[in-house]
């Protein structure tokens, strides 16, 4: 009978035991639900921003070796705005490649808490302390790369209104 009582008791402690495990990884499958959904934030055409910073690069280049007239108030306003967009995509380029780099470290990351809670490596405060950095670590990731997103597709519309208006004073500077 006193067998009976322990091997029941040692079952209600490891069905209890897996309980918890299971909310732990509940949690963190969570987070990493968000993370991966994440991608279509970083999912942005870089290669394209690095012409376009390129293309106002050379743009501005011209206008200050080739241009020789009075430059008109319109004129150095939108040379001023197409520089200041410049920036806007160097510095959002830059960033991405960190996101994309604090992203993939992220992943890593989230993925070796879900080996070690699975494992029974980790104790119940362990847990919580890691779970609490990695959850504001995603939720900064998330931020980060929708603010990254915003910027450089907020300003697509100006940059080729700003092309357009170039173009014509390109061709006459050009031989």
């Amino acid at each position: 009978m006193t067998a009976f009582v322990l091997a029941y008791s040692l079952l209600i402690t490891l069905s209890s035991c897996g309980r918890i495990f299971s909310e732990e990884i509940k949690y963190v499958e969570k987070l990493q639900a968000q993370l991966n959904a994440n991608k279509v934030n970083l999912n942005l055409d870089a290669p394209l921003f690095k012409l376009r910073a390129d293309h106002i690069e050379t743009t501005l280049r011209v206008f200050r070796n080739d241009y020789k007239k009075m430059m008109s108030k319109e004129l150095g306003d939108n040379l001023s705005k197409y520089k200041n967009y410049q920036k806007i995509y160097r510095r959002s380029i830059r960033k991405h490649e960190e996101s994309m780099k604090e992203q993939k470290s992220l992943t890593e990351q989230l993925d070796n808490l879900h080996k070690g809670v699975i494992a029974g490596e980790i104790t119940k405060e362990e847990f919580k302390v890691y779970y609490r950095t990695e959850k504001i670590d995603v939720e900064k990731q998330l931020q980060r790369s929708k603010e990254i997103s915003k910027s450089l597709y907020e300003i697509e519309p100006e940059y080729t209104r700003l092309t357009t208006y170039f173009e014509p004073l390109l061709a006459e500077l050009q031989p």
